[in-house]
């Protein structure tokens, strides 16, 4: 069981501190998608409290929401009342499981799309559950994003870099698959052996895909064959207009720690090392492990110069995409 899906896990607090997709990262997955799909029915898949779901909500017909957290489906997002857009319908459901709660072929699925999820999944069952779900002409993107950053000061990032890596920090806490995310995804293999363009345009944003040592899809059994996904259009993009691909969000200082507080390697180690949970909130080296943290933060932000109360924060984004064949 992953951590999101304990009982003790706080979801309000991961509603109002974890950061989400800027707009751009929708308008480039529906200009992919438009040029072979359907918008009709559309899937979050790994949704959390649902925060794709209510973007896809304004874009599609039916939108579906599966999480192995029954504590995130109970909280999943709906549109504000009135809003003419459609109700989401959250389920507690697998990745592995897809075709237990959708049709197949002509009565599937349009679109996909897993966020920072894809690095949990058992790829060979995905896939085929994926190959059977997906529409003729539909897509499935997988949007994650790597370790956080501060893009006005970057000699501060080895801090939390120390908190995320350090094996007297955080670093053993971890569930599998964080190396993936830290990766960039770039692990996480495609159904089809890709041939994608050198770069592709999308939503007006130039992109240059991004180069990587393709894994193969192993022990796969199923339906999946070199004819069901187009290979040319299997892409990764990390790079936009010739930059770095960032989600960034300005938090309050005090914000910054509650997303800290979000880490699935912060509650993981508080079980195993209550005593420094009980000093939560006493601050500097007083302090839990990211009070001690934080209070290293806010001298490097102060011997910076930077006086302003809140500070922005990035993190690089990928973004993988692939096409079924009509």
């Amino acid at each position: 069981m992953t951590t999101f899906a304990r009982k003790t896990f706080d979801v309000a607090g991961y509603l109002a501190c974890r950061p989400t997709y800027p707009a751009k990262v929708y308008e480039v997955i529906q200009a992919y998608h438009a040029s072979t799909g359907r918008f009709d029915r559309a899937l979050d898949l790994g949704c959390g409290p649902g925060f794709i779901a209510l973007n896809l909500a304004s874009r599609f017909k039916h939108v579906l929401a599966l999480d192995p957290s029954e504590k995130m489906i109970r909280s999943g997002l709906q549109p504000e009342p009135g809003a003419n857009v459609v109700k989401i319908d959250y389920k507690v459901g697998n990745a592995e499981e897809i075709t237990k709660y959708t049709g197949q072929g002509e009565e599937g699925l349009d679109l996909v799309v897993a966020g920072q999820a894809a690095h949990w999944f058992d790829y060979p069952k995905v896939w085929r559950e994926l190959t059977e779900a997906v529409r003729p002409g539909g897509t499935v993107a997988f949007i994650g994003y790597a370790e956080m950053v501060f893009p006005r000061y970057p000699q501060l990032n080895t801090l939390i870099s120390q908190l995320s890596r350090n094996d007297d920090q955080l670093g053993p806490y971890w569930q599998p698959g964080r190396r993936i995310v830290e990766g960039l995804l770039d692990a996480v293999p495609f159904p089809t052996k890709p041939a994608p363009p050198p770069s592709v345009t999308l939503a007006g944003h130039q992109f240059v895909t991004a180069r990587v040592a393709e894994p193969a899809l192993q022990h796969v059994a199923g339906p999946i064959d070199a004819e069901t996904w187009r290979p040319e259009s299997a892409i990764r993009l990390k790079e936009i207009d010739g930059a770095p691909w960032l989600m960034t969000k300005r938090f309050d200082i005090s914000a910054l720690e509650g997303y800290l507080r979000t880490w699935s390697s912060l509650h993981a180690f508080h079980e195993l090392h209550p005593e420094d949970a009980a000093r939560k909130g006493r601050g500097g080296e007083d302090g839990d492990i990211v009070d001690r943290a934080m209070g290293r933060i806010r001298r490097g932000l102060a011997d910076a110069g930077h006086q302003d109360k809140q500070i922005e924060v990035g993190w690089p984004l990928i973004l993988m995409m692939i096409q079924k064949r009509l």
